[in-house]
């Protein structure tokens, strides 16, 4: 048995590049709740990094740890 949900697996999936929340939920096709639930829990365990845009602070950018590019185990 995996400690991913499904929704965790997609969003880490969907996250190859640096993406808005935005873009992340219409790729995964995730319902807005499921979508937040899935990032809480990747941040909180440091594989998923959020960043807060500079220009308008209600957009968030998401990207992946530096954990996963270099290839650490968790």
């Amino acid at each position: 048995m995996s400690i991913f949900a499904n929704s965790m697996k997609r969003v880490l999936t969907s996250l190859t590049h640096i993406k808005t929340q935005k873009q992340i939920l219409a790729e995964t096709k995730l319902s807005p709740r499921t979508f937040r639930f899935a990032i809480s829990r990747l941040k909180k365990i440091g594989l998923v990094e959020e960043i807060i845009s500079l220009k308008d602070a209600r957009v968030k950018f998401c990207r992946r740890s530096d954990k996963i590019t270099r290839g650490e185990k968790l």
